[in-house]
């Protein structure tokens, strides 16, 4: 195993390098990435099994980018990939299903850094107790949840409490998404199915599902008692109220709180996610006055096979928002409000891989060591403020605004 000072001495041959290239999203990441100013000059590589597809998208993508061709089965060709980048990004999941697992570790084994796209909880979980301290000792950044799934929720959360006077106590913090319009590709119904497979298997039970620390096991924190994954409370469903379920809450309820965690403030904070009524409205909005796409001449379609997913208008038009209160036990309160441009799985996630995956290799990173981490944990102000300058400024903002206790003044922003 490498150690970190033997790591950074090395040049390795690519910034980035790729991996899933070329199904629905990497092929997304891979065109965001060959437009960026940041690799003009650089090296960076797709890869994936494919000879035949990786040389047809290098070939559509132009000059500047390499590939390689490797099986995740194959030890020496994955060790070989991962020894020639600084850092991987991969898009080839369901990551339970497609040996993510062998490239995951060999970037925790080899100290370079690595992060996805997987909402598959309890694999998340699996990676964490298996990799969590090789990657402390190699330097390895290994970044759960490097998409929708579950970059503004974390980002947001940290940004919101951070904001809050520093007076102890215990702190409530509820993340309500406002927009989320989009649709789904074949592969996220391909995760639906490995979902499927893995409570068939065994691998995820009813006590996993219901477990708000599933990604901070041994945590005993703020929402222990609540027992459920999205911290909403027991009971909590669909119904004539201004705030809904969100589907994605579990997923990233979980990558928050193990972001609270690893910072030491799992007792302190409760974190809880949910939609508002008005995030179905608009989206039932948006599909009936396009015709589910067919005034557009692109229909979205409904049962996607690997490969396909939403239109290009959708990738184009979609959006995202969520706005984190978090609330202090004097009644101080800090809100953060992150809003994307695109169609948040796939046109806006695609984005934050990629940037996630430039930022990983390119940027300076707080001080923390490797480890399975979150993309606040691991990246930081130094994502946050690469997210903001994406685009010219034009994809994803970050606000926070301070509201202090009445007598206090004005609010902070």
């Amino acid at each position: 195993m490498l150690d970190v000072a033997a790591r950074t001495s090395l040049q390795p041959k690519y910034d980035i390098v790729l991996y899933g290239a070329t199904g629905f999203t990497g092929q997304l990441v891979a065109a965001y990435l060959h437009s960026v100013q940041d690799l003009q000059g650089q090296k960076w590589a797709i890869a994936g099994r494919s000879p035949a597809k990786l040389a047809a998208l290098a070939t559509k993508l132009g000059a500047g980018v390499s590939s390689i061709a490797a099986e995740l089965t194959d030890a020496a060709a994955t060790a070989d990939l991962v020894s020639s980048t600084r850092a991987v990004i991969n898009c080839a999941g369901p990551f339970s299903q497609h040996h993510a697992e062998e490239l995951l570790g060999e970037c925790a084994r080899r100290g370079v850094h690595y992060s996805d796209l997987a909402g598959e909880g309890f694999w998340q979980a699996e990676m964490a107790a298996k990799f969590h301290q090789v990657a402390e000792r190699s330097g390895a950044k290994i970044v759960l949840g490097g998409g929708v799934d579950s970059i503004p929720s974390d980002l947001g959360c940290m940004l919101a409490i951070d904001a809050l006077p520093g007076e102890g106590g215990p702190i409530q913090a509820r993340a309500v998404y406002t927009e989320y319009t989009g649709s789904f590709s074949g592969g996220t119904l391909n995760s639906g199915r490995a979902m499927s497979r893995a409570r068939n298997e065994g691998r995820v039970t009813a006590a996993m599902e219901a477990d708000p620390y599933l990604l901070a096991p041994g945590t005993t924190g703020a929402d222990s008692a609540v027992g459920t994954a999205d911290g909403m409370p027991a009971g909590f469903g669909w119904g004539l109220s201004r705030r809904q379920p969100f589907f994605m809450g579990p997923i990233n309820a979980r990558v928050v709180r193990r972001s609270l965690a690893l910072r030491g403030l799992a007792q302190q904070v409760s974190y809880s996610e949910c939609s508002s009524v008005g995030l179905w409205l608009r989206l039932g909005w948006v599909y009936a006055s396009r015709g589910l796409g067919y005034f557009r001449g692109e229909p979205i379609n409904l049962s996607p096979r690997s490969g396909e997913g939403p239109p290009s208008w959708l990738l184009e038009e979609g959006a995202f928002a969520v706005e984190v209160t978090a609330t202090a036990a004097s009644g101080a309160q800090a809100v953060a409000t992150v809003v994307g441009k695109g169609d948040p799985g796939y046109g806006a996630t695609a984005k934050m891989l990629a940037e996630v995956g430039l930022c990983l290799s390119l940027d300076a990173h707080p001080s923390a060591a490797g480890g399975v981490l979150t993309p606040w944990t691991g990246l930081g102000e130094a994502l946050a403020a690469r997210l903001r300058r994406a685009e010219g400024g034009a994809f994803m903002t970050l606000d926070v605004a301070r509201t202090p206790r009445a007598g206090d003044g004005a609010a902070v922003r």
